[in-house]
C-alpha cells in the first residue's frame, strides 16, 4: 500500500455541501486527514506535495451505496481488486457492496471473509450490506443483531430478491430499527422469488404482472414502517424507477424516515432505448416509460430522491447472452450525471455531490461526504470541461456490459484520493 502523503491542493473550486462551501479554496491534507480548507494556504515544509488544481472542482470523495463486486463466488464477472480499481477510476472513494455473492453475506463469518479479501485487494473504502434473510431466500431472518455489531455492515438487503412475506418484512424492519441499521429492500420482483408463489394474504397486497410490483412493495413497506412503533426505523429504497413509486415516497417522506436512490440508467434511458449493439438493455427494475423517466428526474430535482447510485452489476458476455439483468456503472456515473443532469441544469453540481457523497455518508453512517478538518482525506477532483468518449474496452472493470458505450460525455474525475493516498491520477489507477 502506498504511504499517506501530505498534499496541498491549490486554487480548486471546492464544493462541499455538508459544510456549505462552494468557492475557490485550498485544501491541505496532513497524515491522511483534512487539515484545513481556506484561501491562500502556504505549505509549511518541503514534505507537502503542492498540486495546482486551478480550474478543477474539488469535492468530498464520491460514495456509491449500491455496487456488486461479485467476490466471493463470481470472480469471472468482477473481483474486489478490479471493482475497486473501477471505483477509483470513476472517482469513488467509498463503495458499499451487495450481499448476493456465493456464499451470500448472511452471517458474521462471511463478513469477516469478505473483509479479509478487501484488506488484501481493495483500493478504496469498502463496506457491505448483509442479507435480510438467510441465503436471501425469504424464509428466515439472519442474525441481524450480531451482524449489526460488525463495523463493516452498513445495512440489510436481500438485493435482487424482495422479501415476499409481509410478517417477515415487519420483523426485519423492527429488528433493523432496534439495531440502528437501515433496511434497504429490493422493491421489485426478482424472477427467482415470485409473487405467483405466495398468497395475497401473505404478500400484503394484490400483485400485478411480474416486474410491475415496485410501487406495491414500496407502499406496503412504508405502511409497515409507520405501524411498527419503532422510532429508529429507516428504510432506504433501492433503485426506484416508477412514477407511482415516486408519488408514494413524496407523500410519506416528510413524516417518516424514508430515503431512496435512483440509477443513471433509469434517469437517462427508457424502455425504447437501443444501445450501440442494437439491443435493449436488460436490467431489474426494467427500463420504464418516458413518463416514468421524467417523473424520477423531477423527483431528483425536487429532493424526493436522496441518492444517485450506479447499481454496478458486472456480467460476462455469456451471462448477458443468457439474459442476466444488470449494467456496470462505476466508471460512467459521474460523467453521465455531469453531462446529462448538471450541465443542462436539471440539478446543480452542489446537489449532485450531495446525492453522490454527502447523503450516502449520512444515510449509511460511514465516514466521508465532507471536507471537514479532522476527517479522512477522501477527495475527488473533477475536470468539468474534459470531453471523453465511453469505451468499454478501456474500463478497469472486468465486465463490458454498459449501455452507454460510445456516448460522448463532458466532465470526468482526474484524481481520486483515499485517506491521503492518491489512488488514481489522470486516468491511471496507481494501485497499492
Amino acid at each position: 500500500m502506498q504511504s499517506k502523503k501530505n498534499i496541498l491542493l491549490k486554487n480548486g473550486h471546492v464544493v462541499d455541501p455538508a459544510n456549505d462551501v462552494d468557492s475557490v479554496s485550498d485544501v491541505l491534507i496532513l497524515d491522511g486527514k483534512i487539515s484545513k480548507v481556506s484561501k491562500d494556504i502556504v505549505p509549511e515544509n518541503e514534505d507537502i506535495e503542492v498540486i495546482d488544481v486551478s480550474g478543477k472542482v474539488v469535492v468530498p470523495g464520491l460514495i456509491d451505496c449500491h455496487v456488486h463486486l461479485r467476490e466471493p463466488g463470481y470472480e469471472a464477472k468482477e473481483t474486489i481488486e478490479t471493482g475497486s480499481r473501477a471505483a477509483a477510476r470513476g472517482g469513488f472513494t467509498t463503495i458499499m457492496c451487495e450481499p448476493n455473492t456465493n456464499p451470500p453475506i448472511d452471517d458474521v463469518e462471511q463478513v469477516e471473509n469478505l473483509m479479509k479479501r478487501v484488506n488484501e485487494k481493495g483500493l478504496v473504502n469498502i463496506y457491505t450490506k448483509a442479507c435480510i434473510t438467510k441465503g436471501s431466500k425469504g424464509e428466515t431472518l439472519t442474525d441481524m443483531e450480531r451482524l449489526s455489531n460488525h463495523s463493516s455492515v452498513v445495512a440489510f438487503s436481500d438485493d435482487g430478491n424482495p422479501v415476499l412475506k409481509k410478517n417477515l418484512m415487519e420483523d426485519a424492519l423492527r429488528t433493523a430499527s432496534q439495531n440502528n441499521k437501515p433496511l434497504s429492500p429490493h422493491c421489485e420482483d426478482s424472477g427467482f422469488l415470485s409473487v405467483e408463489d405466495i398468497s395475497k394474504a401473505e404478500l400484503g397486497f394484490s400483485p400485478g404482472k411480474i416486474f410491475e410490483n415496485e410501487a406495491n412493495y414500496i407502499l406496503r413497506d412504508i405502511g409497515f414502517a409507520r405501524s411498527t412503533g419503532c422510532t429508529g426505523y429507516h428504510i432506504h429504497f433501492s433503485h426506484v424507477s416508477l412514477k407511482e413509486s415516486i408519488e408514494h415516497i413524496r407523500k410519506w417522506k416528510s413524516p417518516t424516515n424514508i430515503t431512496c436512490e435512483v440509477t443513471p440508467h433509469h434517469l437517462l434511458l427508457d424502455r425504447e432505448y437501443v444501445d450501440a449493439n442494437g439491443e435493449r438493455p436488460k436490467v431489474n427494475p426494467p427500463l420504464r416509460s418516458k413518463d416514468d423517466v421524467q417523473s424520477i428526474r423531477n423527483g431528483l430535482s425536487e429532493g424526493v430522491i436522496d441518492v444517485i447510485a450506479s447499481d454496478h452489476a458486472p456480467h460476462t458476455l455469456d451471462d448477458k447472452k443468457a439474459g442476466a439483468p444488470g449494467v456496470i456503472g462505476l466508471e460512467t456515473t459521474l460523467g453521465l450525471v455531469i453531462t446529462k443532469l448538471v450541465n443542462p441544469g436539471i440539478i446543480s453540481l452542489k446537489d449532485a455531490i450531495l446525492k453522490m457523497s454527502t447523503n450516502p455518508a449520512k444515510i449509511f453512517k460511514v465516514a466521508g461526504g465532507s471536507l471537514l478538518p479532522g476527517t479522512p482525506a477522501d477527495v475527488t477532483i473533477i475536470d468539468m470541461n474534459k470531453e471523453w468518449r465511453v469505451d468499454v474496452n478501456d474500463f478497469e472493470s472486468k465486465s463490458r456490459n454498459s449501455p452507454f458505450h460510445g456516448w460522448e460525455l463532458k466532465g470526468q474525475t482526474v484524481m481520486t484520493i483515499v485517506a491521503g493516498r492518491i489512488v488514481m491520477r489522470e486516468g491511471s489507477v496507481l494501485g497499492h
